[in-house]
């Protein structure tokens, strides 16, 4: 990824993004603005706002706004690291369409352990644009031999619910994968996410290390509505008191097709 902003004012990136948004029918909030103006300045840091609240596109649009001529580049550009391997699905479909404002061509793949043989190989061979990966498959892919091809023009990395990786062996092992990372590759910017979290200095400090880089900490009060929305059946019916529901189900559908 060619580092763009030099010739280009942060100003026009941001002015893109929101156009993604308003799209959509969205307002782009304060906090996410602020986002996309650190990583567009060259900062490093970590956002704190509530679950639900678009932290996602927060620290991901600036990275992609910066992706130039997807198709001819050799590695992987973003990687964004999960510990919830269950949510890699739906952070791709938010990625890709995200991705699909700025150029259609932006590749976006999952690399976890559910992630078959062929398609691990096919990745190594044509890496994607941004990949989305675990700590554990992370610490194995870095250990191919491929790995330095596989990461030569990465220049953003972005780790979703680091409160719930810090103080664990997961988190242990992100942070050592993290610190070759930034060791093999120059003006490398690195954003995390997180929930509410008590030591937000600590926390925002070991994404750069020990280095003289000064982590950005960005965070809001933002106070969600709770929205219930009551689902009913349309035939009401009483219920086993066990449980036994597989039983029930049998039970009417025998009754079924004794009367047919």
């Amino acid at each position: 990824m060619k580092n763009i902003t030099q010739n280009i004012k942060p100003n026009y990136f941001i002015s893109k993004i929101k156009q993604f948004f308003f799209s959509n029918g969205w307002e782009p909030l304060p906090y996410q603005v602020e986002s996309w103006k650190a990583f567009l300045n060259g900062e490093n840091g970590i956002i704190q706002v509530p679950t639900g609240c678009g932290k996602t596109y927060a620290a991901l649009m600036g990275p992609l706004s910066q992706i130039e001529d997807p198709k001819n580049n050799k590695s992987v550009q973003i990687l964004l690291i999960t510990p919830l391997k269950a949510l890699s699905r739906d952070l791709k479909n938010s990625i890709q369409l995200a991705a699909l404002h700025f150029n259609k061509e932006i590749t976006v793949e999952i690399r976890n352990g559910d992630t078959t043989p062929y398609e691990k190989k096919k990745q190594l061979a044509k890496p994607p644009n941004i990949l989305i990966t675990t700590p554990e498959s992370l610490s194995l892919l870095l250990s191919n031999k491929e790995s330095n091809n596989l990461f030569k023009e990465l220049s953003s990395i972005i780790i979703d619910e680091w409160h719930e990786l810090m103080g664990s062996k997961r988190g242990n092992q992100c942070e050592l994968s993290l610190s070759w990372l930034r060791g093999n590759i120059k003006n490398l910017q690195i954003w995390a996410m997180s929930a509410t979290i008590g030591n937000i200095e600590e926390a925002a400090r070991a994404i750069v290390g020990m280095s003289a880089i000064k982590p950005k900490i960005i965070s809001t009060n933002i106070q969600k509505e709770i929205e219930i929305i009551s689902v009913l059946p349309e035939e009401e019916t009483t219920f086993p008191w066990s449980g036994h529901l597989g039983i029930r189900s049998h039970s009417s559908y025998c009754l079924q097709v004794s009367s047919l």
